[in-house]
């Protein structure tokens, strides 16, 4: 057992290789649990190396491995075990992961529906996650830049939306945060660009502010395949 940490492209391909047919938002689901995976399987690795340091009797680093590996609770806060509540390490090394496995969703929603990078899109170009280009590039007429979040609106997503994007694509899986004010604020936006916001489809029939500019994200592909050909989504 090894402390390494696969990277977002190892997982995002260890789930495919598992179910080739998930589509984008059961993907996502199986990426987050193989990253719970590896995140117990590398605190597990840690406390087998430190404890083979020790001389011991087996009976007694298995009872100290328990204890260690034991969940913790610190106020309203949960903990898989008492390493996570003082170190930040392995949570800094997941944090980029999470975001890159949302980036390469999205990437994959594109070359399911035949879109060639480098021809008919571009990854982390021109200040945006995503751009797609119509008719291609370098000859494109127009593009379409589309901003990538994980699971949490907050205001840099809207931000991001703002400045850096014309369509908002995300795993975003509370429907709470989508407030009469944000879904006005992406709505306005969207509508400037001629985007959408695309988010799960369980969290877009649970929203209580229903926007004009909200779609499924598993019509994200379709729709940029759509740019791509035509030069517009509609």
């Amino acid at each position: 057992m090894t402390r390494t940490i696969p990277s977002a492209k190892t997982i995002v391909e260890e789930a495919l290789n598992r179910n080739p047919q998930l589509d984008v938002n059961s993907l996502h689901t199986q990426t987050f649990k193989l990253i719970l995976y590896y995140r117990s399987k590398y605190y597990e690795a840690s406390v087998d190396s430190f404890l083979s340091e020790l001389d011991l009797p087996d009976k007694l680093k298995r009872q100290i491995k328990q204890k260690m590996l034991k969940p913790v609770r610190v106020g309203d806060k949960k903990y898989s075990n008492f390493m996570e509540e003082v170190s930040r390490r392995v949570s800094q090394a997941f944090q980029p992961i999470s975001g890159n496995i949302a980036e390469l969703c999205a990437e994959i929603e594109l070359i399911r529906i035949n879109l060639v990078e480098g021809v008919n899109f571009a990854r982390r170009r021109e200040r945006t996650d995503f751009t797609i280009y119509y008719p291609d590039m370098p000859q494109c007429k127009r593009k379409h830049r589309v901003e990538v979040k994980n699971v949490k609106l907050r205001e840099r997503a809207t931000r991001g939306l703002l400045f850096d994007g014309d369509s908002l694509f995300g795993f975003f899986d509370d429907e709470n945060e989508f407030t009469e004010s944000n879904v006005e604020i992406i709505d306005s936006l969207c509508t400037k660009t001629g985007g959408y916001c695309y988010i799960p489809p369980t969290t877009l029939d649970n929203m209580r502010y229903k926007g004009i500019r909200f779609r499924p994200n598993t019509e994200f592909g379709r729709d940029m395949y759509m740019f791509a050909t035509t030069g517009e989504i509609t």
